[in-house]
């Protein structure tokens, strides 16, 4: 077996349940698995689980603690009871994956954190799992859905429930304000009945401001679903 990241053998003692059912599954070598630090929600904000320094300003609400990030948003929607969460932090590591997987198109990566998305459907069961689709623009550029595709090699069922139906230029050349100020790019992709009374989670690769995760929000809550939750790899 090799290494799904670095691509080097990975050499280990396997278990007679292994031999005898071999699972075709991907995995990290000891030295790539630590390169990634896991989010803690430990002195976390309970909103977007940022982690929360003794220096930001905090603030609590119904016995939850949010960060400014996250008190911007309840001001911004009131109604709309958020809750994200994330596997790892964004630091240089992820950094440096993303930018292999997602701008150098090496779509091999794509099984990297196969084991923890496969976590997803029972930490929340009974919701449909939705994707941050791209516009076609940007989707005939890249030549993948760098959020769909790591679903689809880590065998997890999801629905295509949002079209793009404005294409942006990519996040990272935009400043926080700018990011923020984006227009709405969304639009339901499915018959409004299909998302009625559903609870859902919608799945993005980062988390940096917030403002795509909750245009998407924004545009699935018109339709009246029982619970939207969101979720990235990294935050």
């Amino acid at each position: 077996m090799k290494c799904c990241y670095c691509q080097k053998s990975i050499i280990k003692n396997l278990t007679i349940k292994e031999l005898l059912q071999p699972k075709k599954s991907s995995e990290l070598c000891w030295q790539c698995a630590k390169l990634f630090t896991p989010l803690s929600t430990v002195n976390s904000c309970d909103g977007c689980q940022k982690s929360l320094l003794e220096s930001e300003k905090q603030f609590v609400q119904s016995q939850k603690t949010f960060c400014t990030d996250c008190l911007y948003w309840k001001n911004r929607y009131p109604t709309y009871d958020f809750c994200h969460r994330s596997f790892f932090q964004y630091d240089e590591a992820m950094q440096a994956w993303f930018q292999q997987y997602k701008f150098i198109g090496d779509v091999r990566l794509a099984k990297t954190f196969e084991k923890q998305w496969q976590s997803l459907p029972k930490r929340f069961p009974d919701y449909l799992f939705c994707p941050i689709p791209l516009s076609n623009e940007r989707l005939a550029q890249r030549g993948f859905n760098q959020v769909s595709q790591m679903l689809t090699e880590a065998r997890v069922t999801f629905q295509s429930l949002l079209d793009r139906v404005k294409h942006q230029s990519a996040q990272t050349q935009h400043s926080r304000e700018e990011r923020l100020a984006m227009p709405q790019p969304f639009a339901l992709g499915v018959e409004p009945e299909q998302i009625k009374q559903c609870k859902i989670l919608l799945i993005d690769d980062v988390y940096t401001t917030g403002q795509t995760l909750f245009h998407a929000a924004a545009c699935l809550a018109e339709h009246q679903p029982t619970k939207i939750r969101t979720f990235s790899l990294a935050r």
